[in-house]
């Protein structure tokens, strides 16, 4: 059996990446779909919903592939690093995805409880960090900081990989981390 809600979203993604999600009716997205109009608004009461739905989807994509490529234990640089190669593997693979997630981001459609709920995807992440603060292997840096810090970074590395195809990703990647790194570790002391 076809699952119609993740076929909406599907095609919703699409049609929202060649359209932009202003400009495509939720008619269109039904017959795109197969479906009847009225059948989207069973699954979904409004566009805002179908966009929060898209925004949710898109995220716990990411968040699913960041949370794979990361070690489950190791240093926290280590585990870092695997969700910062996870993410700009998971933008690479999807560039249609990330461009329309980055635009969703901006968005006055998306909600503070659709972001909230966005944001608790990446939670084995948050905990890493919160826990490396309390024993001050990082600096103590405003959560909603860092956040943005990361996500500044992370997009210019798979916006330098984008317009500079014949670089190598895990290298970019990898000297990306470093940088990011460097300002959030609290350098060991010596004795």
């Amino acid at each position: 059996m076809i699952d119609k809600r993740a076929t909406l979203i599907e095609t919703a993604i699409r049609l929202f990446h060649e359209r932009g999600f202003w400009d495509t009716p939720t008619a269109l997205i039904a017959r795109e779909a197969g479906v009847a109009n009225g059948t989207l608004f069973n699954y979904f009461p409004s566009k805002a919903a179908l966009v929060e739905a898209v925004y949710l989807s898109l995220k716990q994509s990411w968040a699913t592939h960041l949370q794979a490529a990361a070690p489950a234990s190791g240093s926290v640089h280590d585990r870092l690093a695997g969700y910062w190669h996870g993410a700009i593997d998971w933008a690479r693979a999807h560039l249609d995805r990330y461009a329309l997630l980055g635009q969703l981001k901006l968005s006055d459609e998306i909600g503070d409880g659709a972001r909230a709920h966005g944001i608790d995807m990446f939670g084995a992440t948050l905990e890493l960090i919160g826990e490396a603060m309390a024993r001050g292997e990082l600096h103590p840096i405003e959560p909603a900081l860092l956040k943005a810090l990361a996500e500044a970074q992370i997009g210019a590395a798979i916006e330098f990989l984008v317009n500079h195809p014949d670089a190598m990703a895990a290298d970019t990647a990898h000297t990306s981390f470093e940088i990011f790194w460097r300002g959030i570790a609290v350098a060991p002391t010596g004795d």
